[in-house]
Order: structure tokens, then C-alpha cells, then sequence
């Protein structure tokens, strides 16, 4: 996993979490209705978590979803044709939060199969940045991905195997995993930045 930064002068301070989006690619193989449920249960799911890993934190504001899940859903139906990061940045300035969070699905594929004999293992991939409100630029960025694999195929990943109940998990449960741990880089983030 790869992270990245802005230079200190950007601060998250009053932050907005902006409901996930998935990639076109993803739309060619299931229905709208369950890329919208997809989305949605990203967003709950990371803004959950984010929550859990920021408080406590003085310096920075985790704003309610409903929020700015309301303010994007009004400028999303009223601009289709604009980019998703400059709607994501204009609810923010409509929230006058200080950055955004956005997330992009680029896979999300459920195993095949029972939790214990399986044809295809669960895959979750997506990356996440957080943005400026001032100007748009990156203040950090990180991505998730995992397909997961049998113990035999990477030993040094025991742990994992056996807090999972060496079962094979649902692609909610990968995805579940992964918000958790994107919100314990992001708030390892700022309390670097201190």
C-alpha cells in the first residue's frame, strides 16, 4: 500500500466524506442497483471507521455523511456532466469543510462458492484521497487492494488466516477489513502531521 502526501501547509481540519464511486469498468458486470448498494456500504463503512480512528482528535472534524451525502446527491443529479472530485470539492465548499474524502471502487468481486470450498476468492480493490477544498490538490492518498488467497500460497500471512476463521471471507467483509485499516493509515497521518 502505497501512501502519499501534500506538504504541510494543507491542513484536513473540517473534513467531508464523499460517497464512494465506482470505476465504469465495474458497471458492465452487475446492476445498478447493487453498484449503488456497493457504494453505499463503502461510504458507511469507511466514514464508521473513520470516526472510530479520529476521535479524541482536536485538529481535525469528521463531518456528518448525511451531510454531505445530501449536499452531493443534489449537486451530482444537478450537474451530471461534471467530474466527480469537482463535485466532491464544491460540497465541501457548500460544507465549508477544509478538505474532502474521496473513494474510487476499482473492483469489488464476490468469492464463488461457500466460505469453505470456494471456485474464486473475493477481490476488493479502491484508493482514496483526501482533497484541498482551497485549490483541489492531493493533501494525502492511499489505496486497498486484495484478493484473497489460500494460506498455502503465502505463508507469512497467518495471522490473517486465522482471524479470519480460516474460511474464505465475503467481498464485504475484505472491503470491511479494508476501510479499517485506510482509516488507521489516515489517522497515523495525522497525528504525523502534529
Amino acid at each position: 500500500m502505497v501512501v502519499a502526501q501534500a506538504p504541510s501547509i494543507y491542513t484536513v481540519g473540517k473534513m467531508a466524506l464523499i460517497p464512494f464511486s465506482l470505476k465504469q469498468t465495474l458497471s458492465l458486470e452487475q446492476s445498478e442497483e447493487s453498484l449503488s448498494d456497493i457504494e453505499r456500504f463503502m461510504t458507511i463503512s469507511l466514514y464508521d471507521a473513520l470516526v472510530l480512528q479520529t476521535s479524541g482528535m482536536v485538529d481535525v472534524e469528521i463531518l456528518p455523511l448525511k451531510k454531505s451525502d445530501t449536499e452531493f446527491a443534489k449537486l451530482r443529479d444537478g450537474k451530471p456532466k461534471i467530474y466527480y472530485k469537482d463535485i466532491a470539492i464544491d460540497v465541501g465548499r457548500i460544507l465549508d469543510a477544509d478538505s474532502v474524502m474521496v473513494g474510487v471502487i476499482s473492483e469489488y468481486t464476490e468469492r464463488g462458492g461457500s466460505q469453505w470450498a470456494i471456485e474464486s476468492p473475493s477481490t476488493v480493490s479502491f484508493r482514496v484521497e483526501v482533497l484541498s477544498t482551497k485549490d483541489g490538490r492531493a493533501i494525502w492518498e492511499t489505496y486497498f487492494t486484495e484478493t484473497q488467497k489460500p494460506l498455502f500460497d503465502n505463508l507469512f500471512e497467518i495471522k490473517k488466516f486465522v482471524k479470519r476463521g480460516g474460511k474464505w471471507i465475503s467481498a464485504d467483509e475484505l472491503a470491511k477489513e479494508g476501510v479499517r485499516k485506510i482509516a488507521q493509515k489516515f489517522s497515523r497521518f495525522l497525528q504525523e502531521q502534529k
